[in-house]
């Protein structure tokens, strides 16, 4: 199992953690050991120091001649068979030199956002005659979504009989116990106004950008009043955002809550979540998360992001980009009965499509099926 990330970084990490211990526990069982390889090992997440996965350093994507060489022995050292990668191309020649040291079977798990352009005849043919190389490819591709499913075959011209999906999921939120103030008393919002959230990395890609955008237009524009806006998260744009919510004059009516690590306690103390990124995997694990925090969701309406959302009975949708569109949206998720609505069908949504426990199985069939 190959990390793409060091041991103490990465997106959705939590996630990849959950696929490497289900996949090392189940074909513990079957005598087969589990090997994770990290680029950099700095501090290992508790998941992975308390499983039964022995942790090796060597970067995957160094294909320096020197690295290339270490890459060999660690195949060799560890006798290693079988190879699950994250986010990995397609095809490769790297494919092709894992095969001759002596690995039987290359499984890729994708989780890239975004859409891709369908390639023109020649360029399908092209990709489709590579496909057909077995040493060339991996041997089985796994969607994390039905958007990435299709993407495989449509774009990436991989067999059909060569794809399956483990649909992403989430652990269902547990709103028994939850503090509806918490989020008021946290960040010393008024009680009385509505709470709209959206989380993720402060990146112009998240479109943080455009939820300010809304905000600036619901508060100054149409003047509604005793509504604020939070946003959980940290990157390489968050100072232009700050600026942007300045300039706006918004201080009163939108919180930066940086990182954090209470999420799951701040969202069901919100009554929306927005959603604004350019593209996802067809639907994004925030997106999960506020459905099943009972949240009316609010989502782009593109194949790479609504994938989750029924629209007026799950979640509502908004044309990508539009900011009348997605204003439009929040005030209608204002109306009290809406909102519940949408929270008793997400909730069951999530519980019953988009649980991490059918994720699991998912790709353990999968893998059941190539590697043994």
């Amino acid at each position: 199992m190959v990390a793409n990330w060091e041991s103490n970084v990465g997106y959705a990490w939590w996630l990849m953690e959950n696929f490497w211990t289900t996949i090392a526990a189940h074909f513990e069982k079957q005598g087969v050991a589990s090997h994770l390889i990290y680029p950099k090992i700095t501090v290992l997440p508790v998941a992975i120091e308390s499983s039964n996965i022995e942790v090796e350093e060597c970067d995957f994507r160094d294909r320096s001649f020197n690295n290339i060489k270490k890459i060999r022995g660690l195949i060799k050292s560890k006798n290693i068979k079988y190879i699950y990668l994250s986010d990995s191309p397609s095809y490769s020649l790297f494919y092709l030199l894992l095969k001759l040291w002596g690995v039987k079977k290359i499984v890729v798990h994708d989780h890239t956002p975004g859409e891709r352009t369908v390639p023109a005849p020649w360029l399908r043919l092209a990709k489709s005659l590579i496909q057909r190389i077995p040493v060339y490819t991996a041997d089985h591709y796994i969607a994390v979504t039905d958007f990435v499913y299709r993407r495989f075959i449509d774009v990436s011209c991989i067999p059909a009989e060569k794809c399956s999906v483990a649909a992403n999921g989430i652990r269902p939120l547990d709103l028994g116990s939850a503090d509806l103030k918490y989020t008021y008393k946290m960040f010393s919002i008024p009680e009385d106004r509505k709470i709209i959230i959206t989380t993720g990395r402060a990146s112009f890609y998240k479109g943080i950008d455009f939820f300010i955008e809304c905000a600036n237009e619901l508060v100054n524009h149409k003047k509604i009043a005793k509504l604020h806006f939070l946003y959980c998260g940290d990157g390489p744009d968050l100072n232009a955002f700050r600026s942007l919510s300045a300039k706006y004059k918004l201080e009163s009516s939108f919180t930066f809550a940086g990182k954090r690590s209470d999420v799951t306690a701040i969202l069901p103390s919100c009554h929306i979540g927005f959603h604004a990124a350019k593209g996802e995997v067809g639907y994004s694990l925030s997106i999960l998360e506020y459905m099943s925090a009972g949240l009316a969701t609010i989502v782009p309406d593109n194949p790479s992001t609504s994938g989750a959302t029924v629209d007026g009975k799950t979640g509502m949708v908004y044309q990508p980009g539009n900011v009348s569109s997605a204003c439009s949206a929040i005030e209608q998720c204002l109306d009290e009965s809406l909102r519940k609505k949408l929270s008793a069908n997400a909730i069951a949504s999530v519980k019953q499509q988009y649980n991490i426990a059918n994720t699991n199985s998912k790709l353990i069939a999968s893998l059941e099926r190539v590697f043994i």
